[in-house]
């Protein structure tokens, strides 16, 4: 019975469960190279030794190699559109062709060369679906990952590229062990037919004369079908043993416009897996281990059922992404590490530096004469006498300001002014909210204003013809105009030459009374 020791790593491992009609055999892939097989038969007995066989190895993924006679191959066209249009054509080629399986592959094979150029599509479906189905079940069971579901012609349509020099008509014949003589034919290395008869029990009879026999069916088939031109030879690709070639070179018969080309399978075999040998006819070892070594893409299964595959390629990401980050959060963190030591020595090295020079600062400082102000305190004096210098005020900036003004009033008479200067803007305003002030803000190129300049003045219009509506539009101007020029923070009236406001009492009569047109005014500029 089997008895398998399960290995700690079977990440570089895989394997491969060749199904046919009788018989289901496993290949395991290990290093590089082909190991061990088992062979369980098509019964309840043999799908109970496999199901202990996947209790009792490793959870690697596996590919599931068909070749059974149920295959069929139907050549179709459908018009040459893209995306959804092109998917719906072909689901509906698939549900009138093959009602009964869920197995089907389409393969794209170009274009008609004339009419309206519809697309080429060759519809393969395996149409007993219950051949592969339980063993299929039983992996989802066991949860192992599925990597695909293929038959032996499609792989053939993968090896033959490796081949030099195949024709555009190509017959390729194999036997495989377990389900028998497969003949396969390719029209410019596209897949276009492959046909399954029995072969009878090896080493009860030769192999060579059913060879031949079935050749020559399959060249009428050919013909039947026009898929060969009449002016064109079959090229015939029959890989078996050295004996069972060299008999066939000795039956060989000539027949016009078909030529011959034999491989030996032990040498094919030997092109994928340095070392190996082989005796017999058969080319199971051969397709599997191109199979298993270059890992042919999956044909037949289905989404769900390689859902295990999906998580197990998901986990694998997770843990290199892991590692990564691990790997470079240790090469970020020595590097920190190596920077702060590098910190702490240049630290300490300042240190020591800063302790020199401390030295020998005190005792220089104990060779200077004795001083009653110690330097810091002297450091702090000039300090001071630095930003008083930097902070000096003159009227200069205020006189300038109010002499534009009054050059374009000459009525205007200044009495007296008031002048200081100030951090705040608002030192000495009015408590009383006035109407007449307009505030302007004043920055510099740091948006920051140094100190404000503030100055109350005192003024009459002269001459003065009594008339105190234009005595009163006059000192609004002239407001207006102080408060248009740049340095401008506010200015405001605090007084008109008649009062105006509604607590005031007029009274007078028609003759002139000869009084001055006095007002007050308040106006504060920056200086930056």
């Amino acid at each position: 019975m089997i008895s398998l020791q399960k290995s700690k790593s079977d990440f570089f491992n895989r394997r491969a469960l060749f199904i046919s009609a009788d018989k289901v055999s496993v290949y395991h892939w290990n290093k590089g190279e082909l190991g061990s097989s088992y062979l369980f038969d098509i019964d309840d007995a043999g799908r109970d030794n496999f199901e202990r066989y996947l209790k009792e190895s490793d959870n690697t993924p596996m590919t599931l190699l068909v070749d059974v006679i149920e295959e069929e191959f139907r050549q179709d066209t459908i018009p040459h559109v893209f995306g959804s249009d092109r998917s719906a054509l072909i689901e509906r080629k698939q549900s009138r062709l093959f009602r009964d399986t869920d197995y089907i592959h389409v393969l794209s094979q170009g274009r008609e060369e004339e009419g309206r150029r519809d697309d080429r599509l060759l519809f393969i479906a395996l149409t007993r679906q219950e051949i592969v189905k339980p063993w299929v079940e039983l992996l989802d069971k066991y949860k192992v990952p599925l990597k695909g579901v293929l038959s032996v012609p499609l792989l053939l349509q993968s090896y033959i590229k490796t081949l030099p020099d195949i024709s555009d008509h190509a017959l390729f014949v194999t036997m495989q062990s377990i389900s028998g003589l497969r003949q396969t034919f390719f029209q410019k290395k596209e897949l276009k037919i492959s046909r399954l008869s029995k072969l009878p029990r090896y080493g009860t009879e030769s192999y060579a004369p059913r060879i031949e026999s079935e050749v020559e069916k399959i060249q009428r088939y050919l013909n039947s079908l026009r898929l060969i031109p009449n002016d064109t030879a079959l090229d015939v690709y029959i890989i078996a043993d050295k004996s069972t070639l060299d008999e066939l070179e000795k039956r060989s018969i000539t027949i016009p416009m078909v030529k011959r080309h034999y491989y030996d399978v032990g040498k094919l075999l030997t092109t994928i897996q340095e070392g190996a040998v082989q005796t017999v006819p058969f080319s199971d070892q051969l397709l599997m281990s191109h199979l298993l070594k270059t890992q042919v893409k999956n044909c037949y299964a289905s989404a769900k059922e390689m859902r295990y595959l999906k998580m197990r390629n998901i986990r694998y990401a997770m843990n290199a992404a892991t590692i990564m980050l691990l790997f470079f959060s240790l090469i970020y963190s020595s590097l920190n590490f190596m920077g702060g030591l590098t910190y702490k020595q240049e630290s300490e090295s300042f240190k020591n530096k800063a302790d020199f020079y401390q030295v020998r600062y005190d005792l220089a400082r104990e060779r200077l004469p004795k001083t009653p102000v110690e330097p810091a305190q002297i450091k702090v004096a000039v300090e001071a006498v630095a930003a008083l210098e930097e902070y000096k005020a003159t009227p200069y900036e205020m006189l300038s300001f109010l002499g534009k003004g009054l050059e374009q009033y000459p009525k205007i008479k200044l009495d007296e002014l008031d002048w200081s200067f100030s951090l705040d803007p608002n030192k000495g305003a009015a408590a009383k909210e006035n109407v007449n002030e307009i505030p302007t803000v004043i920055v510099d190129e740091n948006n920051q204003v140094k100190y404000y300049q503030i100055s109350n003045l005192s003024a009459h219009i002269e001459p003065f013809d009594g008339n105190y509506r234009d005595a009163i539009a006059m000192v609004n101007a002239f407001a207006k105009t102080l408060r248009n020029f740049d340095s401008t923070y506010s200015v405001s009236i605090e007084s008109f030459p008649l009062d105006i406001s509604s607590k005031a009492t007029l009274q007078g009569n028609a003759q002139s009374t000869g009084k001055a047109a006095l007002f007050t005014l308040r106006a504060v500029i920056g200086v930056n």
